[in-house]
């Protein structure tokens, strides 16, 4: 019961679907026979209108040859003084051989008609005086204040019918003024059928067009467009607006009858309307069932992929978009909206192309797309690719049995990051055990080979001295005190170099030691309140034999009141790096430690005469283990600890240390701290 239920259902729901699906096919049917008939309709239009279109393009040429025909009479008038017949007919004869349109050619003299040509067939226009006429001096009158030729009509003609007439205004040069004059007017009349022959459209034939030229009004409408504003549609002129001679014309027409009701295919489209429902009526079901299961299969296929954390795209074997996730759209957040099925493999690469080549090239980026899809249409293994933003993706592209192409976008951006970390790390890891190694081996070579002199002093020539000299009989005392004292400076020479060389190694030692505690956070300061004047002239005294070993002028200036909260301890090392490092990169000239207040601030200032350093470098001196010059050549020494420390220790003070150095002329580096008065404030309020 229950089946034939459905059964009975099911027939009833399809007897209303046939019954929608006949109703839809009429509906759809009379839109198109519609549509049809409107297309035709815009067609016949669009061909009147393109005609109409040509045949202002002629009329404007025949005005225009028109103008050069007056033009031309002007000359003939201008050179003979007066009216020449015989030439002026002859110009007229040639007009009208190629423009049958015009049927006569008057001349106004004083805007009396004294000539028409041709002669024989224009007398009854003779002797008309165009004041006396208002229908004709509106125009007359136009062009004399203009200047300029004028074309009037649409008018009744003294020869019959109806017409436009060309008035050109002809101004003469005063034989005795410097200045023209005017002569009077050329009137040029033109038939208005035979005006507007053309080859498509014969708009001058009454019994197939209705046809109306007429200059366009002030407010933009002619007389005619207002009188048919009403109209029914079937009978609405085509319309076209065109300029001629510094005015606005409108053209229109249309058929005498109208435009058309119906396409001439419209019975054969009633035709397939009926059999296009009957085969809809038989497929119906089983179109409807294999919808059902495309539909169903695609959406289980979206949602899938939807569902998917990592960039997923696939290509047809046309190599254009099919599928692509949201998670792809948000890894090219910039070109998302032209991301879209059917756009090609190329037209994406060319998209992203910037990022990836980072060139304007136009070699270098067709370059690269043609690698990238030769690698798209050949997968291989994956591969990262970078989008921009500092991210990067894994890219991992395959071909399916049917030609298709899929790929799986993997943010590996973390991995990548952690990776050039890792390397960054182990360089500089590498770096500091090359620098430390090189630096510690310097002064151990020195330590070793002194002392092995000492270790074998028996076979140095300073020892067998001093021992022939105290075996030997009757030595005098003055050779033997000599080989005493050669042998006691030889000594002490060679303990000297021992203990700089330890005392270089206790200094690296003391920057390592120091630094680990900066680093880790673990460095106190002792704060006291410091004479700043003693404290830097004691500075520079315990340095003055460095600078003088490179026979550097060292000098001081500063403020003998200005005292701080400091550690004296910390504070004299900063100075110590400051200075010692002057000296290092100093080869001539002079070293000025400055001290001052500026503001609440106190400012050493160390301004030496040396390299200099470049601005590329001026941030790098800071970091730890960098010099200016990495090499294992270097002249300097130290393991690049100095300024990084000073610049933790100036921060830990509260202050700063900064860098103003140009290249080849020398640096300042500059050591700002709070004064007393701003330091005891800031302890207070903390």
């Amino acid at each position: 019961m229950i089946n034939r239920f459905k059964d009975f259902v099911a027939s009833k729901a399809f007897n209303l679907l046939a019954v929608l699906v006949l109703g839809s096919v009429a509906g759809i049917g009379y839109s198109i026979i519609k549509l049809d008939r409107d297309n035709h309709l815009s067609t016949v239009k669009r061909d009147v209108e393109q005609g109409l279109y040509a045949a202002t393009e002629q009329i404007q040429l025949r005005f225009f040859e028109a103008i050069l025909v007056g033009k031309n009479i002007e000359n003939i008038l201008t050179n003979s003084g007066g009216i020449v017949e015989t030439q002026i007919a002859r110009v007229v004869s040639e007009f009208q051989r190629h423009n049958p349109a015009v049927i006569a050619v008057a001349l106004a003299p004083g805007l009396e008609v004294t000539h028409s040509f041709p002669q024989t067939d224009n007398r009854k226009s003779i002797g008309m005086k165009y004041w006396q006429v208002p229908g004709q001096m509106a125009s007359v009158a136009q062009a004399y204040r203009s200047q300029s030729a004028v074309v009037d009509g649409p008018v009744s003609l003294v020869q019959g019918g109806v017409g436009y007439i060309l008035r050109y205004p002809v101004f003469l040069p005063s034989a005795d003024l410097n200045f023209t004059q005017f002569w009077g007017i050329i009137s040029i009349v033109f038939k208005a059928d035979s005006l507007l022959n053309a080859d498509r459209h014969d708009f001058g034939d009454e019994e197939k067009y209705v046809f109306s030229l007429n200059e366009l009004h002030s407010s933009g409408i002619s007389a005619t467009s207002a009188a048919t504003m009403d109209v029914a549609p079937r009978f609405q002129a085509v319309i076209t607006e065109f300029s001629m001679l510094d005015s606005k014309w409108q053209a229109t027409a249309r058929p005498v009858g109208g435009w058309p009701t119906y396409s001439p295919e419209s019975r054969y489209l009633v035709g397939f309307a009926l059999f296009s429902a009957l085969v809809l009526l038989v497929v119906l079901r089983a179109y409807r069932r294999l919808a059902i299961k495309k539909e169903n299969a695609h959406a289980l296929l979206a949602e899938a992929v939807g569902c998917i954390n990592e960039g997923f795209i696939a290509f047809d074997d046309k190599e254009r978009l099919m599928i692509v996730n949201q998670k792809y759209l948000d890894y090219h957040v910039e070109i998302a909206d032209r991301i879209v099925p059917g756009v090609t493999m190329r037209e994406l690469l060319r998209l992203g192309v910037p990022k990836q080549v980072g060139s304007s090239n136009y070699k270098e980026r067709n370059a690269w797309i043609e690698s990238r899809l030769k690698a798209f249409r050949n997968p291989g293994e994956s591969f990262l690719q970078y989008i921009g933003s500092d991210r990067w993706l894994k890219v991992t592209e395959s071909k399916t049995p049917h030609g298709y192409t899929v790929g799986i976008w993997t943010d590996v951006t973390a991995e990548k990051c952690a990776q050039e970390a890792a390397e960054a790390a182990d360089r500089e890891k590498t770096d500091f055990l090359n620098n430390v190694s090189h630096e510690l081996r310097t002064p151990l070579t020195v330590i070793f080979g002194r002392a092995t002199f000492l270790r074998n002093s028996d076979k140095l020539p300073q020892s067998k001295r001093l021992l022939n000299a105290i075996t030997a009989k009757d030595t005098p005392h003055e050779e033997l005190t000599s080989a005493v004292t050669n042998y006691q400076n030889f000594v002490s020479d060679q303990g000297a170099g021992i203990a700089d060389s330890a005392q270089h190694m206790i200094r690296l030692v003391e920057d390592l030691l120091d630094w680990t505690k900066v680093a880790r956070g673990k460095l106190e300061l002792d704060k006291s309140l410091i004479q700043l004047d003693e404290l830097s002239s004691s500075v520079i005294k315990d340095l003055q034999p460095n600078a003088n070993a490179k026979g550097l002028e060292l000098t001081y200036s500063g403020d003998p009141t200005a005292e701080t909260m400091a550690d004296k301890v910390r504070l004299k090392q900063i100075l110590y790096n400051l200075i010692n490092n002057a000296i290092k990169f100093t080869d001539a000239g002079s070293i000025h430690l400055s001290m001052e207040r500026v503001g609440d601030q106190i400012v050493f200032g160390v301004t030496d005469t040396g390299h200099g350093i470049s601005e590329e470098n001026q941030e790098r001196v800071f970091q730890r283990f960098q010099q200016v010059d990495g090499s294992m050549s270097r002249q300097s020494g130290g393991l690049g600890l100095g300024l990084a420390i000073s610049e933790q220790l100036a921060a830990l003070h509260g202050g700063t240390l900064s860098l103003v150095s140009t290249l080849g002329q020398g640096s300042t580096f500059s050591l700002r701290l709070p004064n007393t008065e701003t330091t005891i404030t800031l302890e207070k309020v903390a």
